[in-house]
């Protein structure tokens, strides 16, 4: 076993099935665009070599991707990766404000819910008192894109229609619809294992993380408006920030730091440690 090999070997989960994390993989590969339409992909024999298992347990993966239209195996020819099929009639793209990237939308449900404990202390509102709720898949190039969920009060989401979500973007109907001022928006990112709802409407299963792109809408005059809680998947999405420059003064600062750093390690290193003889307990931090 050569020391890839090994490290291929290594990461797998014990808990979830072999083949299952092994077609995942090539899934990616082909997302990725590393294996491009029609161009042939390692024979069963040296995708068995490089994951060290069995034929039966690769040709089980295999088979999950021709089942999805990924790939078309041929006797005595190999397997290739299947070109996909575009819609001929695509849906109206709508362009997401905040992130600018366009997308067909396809509305999954409105109504009222129960206000779930996140969203309640910036909506100011008790926990499970009615709220509208909107569901909603984002569909590129014919795939999830990505489940986004709206939160907001019954007395504005009782006002935006279902057939107005298939036409435009949440805060396009905020804006010009409800005539809402909206003022500064909020944003947080984080990484989240998805829900039964999010994985079946993603096509994903649930030991897939997703990427939660939550947005936090106001009025001009600070007044909550809507939570917007949006689930990427990770394997299709990729969040890129440019920073500016970093000035000088502030990089020769950051450089003093780091050499006060270092010299404390250095001292630490030199000095060895002592037994704790202080058994009291700490208190915990609030």
């Amino acid at each position: 076993m050569t020391p890839a090999t090994a490290g291929v070997s290594s990461v797998f989960h014990q808990s979830v099935p072999l083949h299952h994390q092994i077609q995942r993989l090539l899934r990616a590969k082909i997302d990725a665009g590393e294996w491009e339409a029609g161009e042939q992909i390692p024979t069963e024999m040296a995708l068995v070599n490089h994951f060290r298992v069995s034929r039966a347990t690769l040709r089980e993966a295999l088979g999950v991707l021709e089942r999805d239209g990924l790939i078309a195996r041929h006797r005595r020819r190999g397997t290739f990766v299947r070109a996909r099929s575009t819609p001929v009639h695509a849906p109206r793209a709508i362009t997401n404000l905040v992130l600018g990237y366009e997308s067909a939308i396809r509305v999954v449900s409105v109504g009222a819910a129960p206000a779930p404990a996140h969203i309640t202390p910036f909506l100011q509102i008790p926990r499970n008192q009615p709220v509208q709720r909107f569901v909603r898949v984002e569909v590129v190039d014919g795939a999830p894109l990505a489940v986004v969920v709206n939160y907001m009060a019954p007395e504005v989401g009782r006002r935006i229609r279902k057939q107005d979500l298939a036409r435009y973007s949440m805060l396009e109907v905020l804006r010009h619809k409800l005539r809402i001022r909206l003022g500064p928006l909020r944003q947080q990112l984080e990484a989240r294992m998805p829900d039964e709802e999010v994985a079946r409407l993603l096509g994903i299963d649930l030991t897939q993380p997703v990427l939660l792109l939550r947005l936090l809408v106001s009025d001009s005059r600070g007044r909550p408006v809507e939570i917007a809680d949006a689930f990427y998947r990770a394997d299709r999405y990729r969040y890129e920030l440019t920073l500016p420059r970093v000035p000088r003064r502030v990089a020769a600062h950051e450089g003093r730091q780091a050499t006060h750093v270092a010299a404390r390690l250095k001292a630490m290193q030199a000095t060895p440690a002592l037994p704790r003889v202080d058994r009291r307990h700490a208190p915990s931090e609030a």
